[in-house]
């Protein structure tokens, strides 16, 4: 049976509980413990100090910023952690920004997002994902993926319901479920199965109190790509049970057709292509007949159109969650940044082949990465089929992938993120992502398998008995 989070602690699907990783004791003021001096007036002796939220303190901080944070420390690090392209947004997207603000639309928007960008979004999905939306009800422009994943949940997510969440899973989901009262409940991927989501150990999680289950394809941490077949598997399991589908696919372009994925007929020539000059994109499952209305589409323009720092995104839902999201939307923040949204516009309908070209970068870099850990004796590797990212299994250096990234980053001056910061089904794996720099990735590669190496015990086998890679690892 699934175990779900409890209000103040984290229980992950092994039935292992951990702390918070980052809390302040209630009550206790800076200065009291070490005895500093302050110059703040006294609190009076019968005085009560002010407490922090429980609900906040229980809110696991992110595994990759505390790496970000020790990367910090090492100025000469080759950093693998970043998941961001190295390259910048497209000329023509700049430019329409920079004439957006000349123009003066610097005024506050519909909370939904100008027709203009909402039109864009419902061009490009029907011709890239064949999804069709309503741009005057059916969508909504928000600040990036992080904050409409949150609109979603708080939209459809009540105090107590389960959230299922196939682990390892992007850092801020399980945090993300628990800031609108839900419980998360995590199935783990299979590494045996390339860490697809999977159908079956979906359903199996279902419980009376399920409310949606979150699915990403091509998944972060893992490169994985879900199957059409998968998908339609999935969506009739969410149908028979009644429950919501919350889709993030930020990573959609991204797929490198070595795998099953939904190739679309009608897609503009110069939109993303695959090597055989086939369109394709990563199946959605808002596409599965019968699904748009019990799915939520979670899209962000930060990593197909290297505008991260941009904060521009969409939701695609039925008109029903939208009014929801759209009026919680309005109390958190009014409207989206309009420069970004005339940026974004720009974006969807321009030229496709800054798209495109990153795609092949990074099937390039991780050509490098399968290289460089080919025929390695002691690290193992799920095939990532998108995304940039690749997940590497340590369990065979004997060393848990937490103190595996302390001590490559110090002896290595490698940093690459331990898989416990996606979820307890990330143990014993590290994350690194090669959307940087090709010499830097070849040669961090290199540290990192040097490394693992040099700590692997070949005579006793320094890895757990239960452990066999043939059977763990296809």
């Amino acid at each position: 049976m699934p175990v779900a989070f409890e209000s103040s602690l984290v229980v992950q699907s092994s039935a292992t509980v951990s702390e918070p990783k980052s809390a302040v004791t209630p009550g206790v003021l800076r200065g009291e413990a070490s005895g500093e001096a302050s110059d703040a007036p006294a609190v009076a002796a019968s005085g009560v100090n002010p407490q922090l939220s429980p609900a906040a303190l229980a809110i696991p901080r992110s595994g990759i910023r505390d790496v970000f944070d020790r990367v910090e420390q090492v100025p000469d690090a080759i950093s693998l952690t970043v998941g961001e392209p190295s390259a910048t947004a497209a000329p023509h997207i700049v430019e329409a920004a920079c004439e957006a603000a000349r123009a003066g639309h610097t005024r506050y928007t519909n909370v939904l997002g100008i027709p203009e960008y909402r039109r864009a979004v419902a061009e490009y999905s029907a011709r890239v994902k064949g999804i069709s939306y309503d741009p005057e009800c059916e969508i909504q422009a928000v600040d990036g993926a992080t904050i409409g994943l949150y609109l979603a949940l708080a939209a459809v997510v009540a105090p107590g319901d389960e959230v299922i969440i196939p682990s390892p899973y992007f850092t801020s989901y399980d945090a993300e479920v628990m800031l609108v009262g839900g419980r998360p409940v995590t199935v783990a991927l299979r590494p045996e199965n390339g860490m697809r989501i999977n159908a079956a150990d979906i359903e199996a999680a279902i419980t009376p109190r399920t409310r949606a289950v979150i699915i990403n394809s091509p998944g972060n941490p893992t490169g994985a790509v879900t199957s059409a077949a998968e998908m339609a598997r999935i969506a009739e399991v969410c149908t028979r049970h009644g429950i919501w589908a919350i889709a993030d696919e930020v990573y959609h372009p991204f797929v490198f057709g070595d795998d099953d994925v939904r190739d679309t007929d009608d897609v503009r020539d110069d939109d993303v292509r695959n090597t055989g000059g086939k369109p394709a994109v990563a199946p959605s499952i808002a596409a599965v007949p019968g699904m748009k209305e019990r799915t939520i589409v979670v899209e962000s323009l930060s990593k197909t159109y290297a505008m991260t720092g941009w904060r521009i995104g969409y939701l695609l839902a039925p008109e029903n969650v939208i009014e929801q999201t759209g009026k919680i939307a309005e109390l958190m923040h009014s409207s989206v940044n309009s420069l970004s949204q005339y940026a974004g516009v720009a974006a969807l309908t321009g030229p496709q082949d800054h798209v495109a070209a990153m795609r092949e970068e990074y099937r390039a870099k991780r050509q490098i990465v399968l290289e460089g850990l080919s025929d390695c004796p002691v690290l193992r590797l799920v095939k990532p089929q998108g995304a940039f990212y690749a997940f590497v299994d340590v369990r065979l250096t004997g060393l848990d992938s937490d103190e595996f990234a302390r001590r490559l980053l110090d002896e290595e001056r490698v940093a690459v993120v331990p898989g416990e910061a996606f979820g307890e089904a990330g143990r014993g794996f590290v994350r690194l992502s090669y959307a940087g720099d090709a010499d830097e990735l070849r040669e961090g590669v290199a540290r990192l398998r040097a490394f693992a190496e040099r700590v692997w015990n070949p005579i006793t086998g320094r890895h757990s008995a239960s452990y066999h890679p043939v059977s763990v690892m296809a």
